[in-house]
């Protein structure tokens, strides 16, 4: 009879052992999945955000040189004395996309508009935008009477896409008035 006993105590011995192991086995699968899910978050949408970030940074400074061209540019920044100077904006405005791209140190298409306090587009001489010219940009008129209106980003192809609104103090004439800077940028 001693032998049944042992045979018995052996067996529950096995199926613990084994129900113990499956058990380990799925709670070390699911921490794996749930880790590898927590790090794989949308990590381009994150580089979108940091882009667009660094070209608002670059664009609101001075530039190098501080009195640059499309020639001599650096590093393209928009400001005078902390005040958007409208040369600057029209020079870069007129600035080919492809040159312009890599001197605001993004991979990623952009499109960069002003906007006034009526959330109306402003206009620099003849231009509406800088950035990605396959982008649809509503106007009507012709020569220096443009009148721009909101992008419409439905002409292009995108996965994602990040807006990032800047304001900045842009003197129009006699007076100063505190306008939005607004970035998008797309892959």
């Amino acid at each position: 009879m001693r032998k049944r006993r042992r045979n018995k105590k052996s067996q529950v011995w096995v199926s613990d052992y084994t129900i113990s192991l499956l058990l380990f086995i799925l709670a070390a699968l699911l921490s794996v999945k749930i880790i590898v899910n927590s790090f794989s978050t949308n990590t381009a949408f994150e580089e979108l955000k940091t882009d667009a970030s660094k070209i608002s940074e670059i664009l609101l400074s001075d530039g190098y040189p501080s009195d640059w061209t499309n020639e001599s540019v650096i590093r393209p920044g928009l400001l005078t004395s902390n005040r958007l100077n409208s040369l600057k904006v029209e020079r870069a405005m007129n600035m080919s996309y492809s040159l312009l791209k890599p001197k605001l140190q993004t991979r990623y298409d952009f499109l960069v508009i002003f906007e006034g306090s009526g959330n109306d587009m402003i206009e620099f001489d003849e231009f509406c935008a800088i950035g990605n010219p396959d982008v649809n940009i509503n106007s009507t008129g012709a020569g220096p009477l443009i009148d721009c209106h909101n992008p419409e980003f439905t002409s292009i192809d995108y996965d994602n896409l990040v807006k990032l609104t800047r304001l900045v103090i842009y003197d129009s004439g006699s007076t100063s008035e505190i306008i939005k800077m607004v970035i998008y940028v797309w892959y």
